[in-house]
């Protein structure tokens, strides 16, 4: 080939691979320093919409499991509220019993109505007072929605005197305490089935959530596989271009030397 001036040929070719070597070098060097493998859209188009779908399905699974956790929480709230209600009640058919015995005085038996009218008193209070988040949550028939896939959501029976049926109960005579002990009975039972349903309910709750972490998991190694890059393979491709590189000035370098030849012969 002939010694030319105006185009540099093998310099413009090594100028190419150089070009093409810095930007694959610059490609490594971003994803070591963001630790994915998809920067942009234009580092894997269709790998980029696969693991943004993986994405949103990962973000989803954790609101859920927050809001099926915010169930758990509202339901353990519910119970502790009947947990008060049943000890109330215990004790209402407690005295009750005492009450039942002919042996006892007018005022004995006015004494014991009196502090079961209390009891009364704090349960119709633990159904009003007990709340989550300023719901209350014993005082009607609740059914909360948690937002999740499924309608999973929260059931509370109504859990006061009237719906225990122990509105009216008098202890002022052995044969009203006597037939309280039903009514107390029938109390206890409905506040058992309340309990009941709600640990089934954390329970389900408690299962869903171990469900979507399994889901989560996978999904986020499915999204890591497409998405992180590969550090080992990525220091070896930094390293090859890195080399390309190099080798690409010293070639440009090199391919001077024809026009300063050609300079050289102008001179002679």
């Amino acid at each position: 080939m002939g010694l030319r001036i105006n185009s540099n040929i093998p310099a413009l070719g090594a100028n190419r691979q150089t070009e093409q070597a810095n930007k694959a070098l610059t490609n490594a060097l971003q994803k070591l320093g963001s630790g994915l493998r998809i920067n942009q859209a234009a580092d894997d188009a269709a790998g980029l919409a696969i693991s943004e779908r993986f994405r949103t399905k990962i973000l989803q699974g954790q609101q859920e499991m927050n809001n099926l956790q915010t169930g758990v929480n509202y339901a353990q709230t519910a119970d502790a509220g009947l947990d008060v209600q049943q000890q109330a009640t215990q004790r209402i058919r407690e005295l009750a019993v005492q009450a039942s015995n002919g042996t006892l005085t007018q005022d004995q038996r006015n004494a014991l109505n009196a502090e079961a009218q209390q009891l009364m008193g704090q349960i119709d209070d633990v159904a009003q007072n007990t709340q989550y988040n300023g719901q209350a949550m014993l005082n009607a028939n609740t059914t909360t929605p948690l937002g999740t896939e499924g309608g999973a959501q929260v059931t509370v029976n109504q859990s006061d005197t009237a719906a225990l049926g122990l509105t009216g109960l008098d202890l002022s005579t052995a044969a009203g305490a006597t037939a309280a002990l039903n009514n107390v009975d029938t109390a206890l039972t409905r506040i058992d089935q309340n309990r009941a349903g709600l640990g089934a309910q954390m329970n389900r709750f408690e299962s869903n959530i171990n469900q979507l972490q399994n889901s989560v998991m996978n999904a986020t190694n499915a999204e890591s596989m497409i998405r992180d890059a590969d550090i080992a393979r990525t220091v070896m491709d930094r390293t090859r271009n890195q080399i390309m590189q190099q080798g690409g000035i010293a070639a440009i370098l090199q391919g001077n030397v024809a026009q300063r030849s050609a300079l050289a012969l102008l001179r002679g």
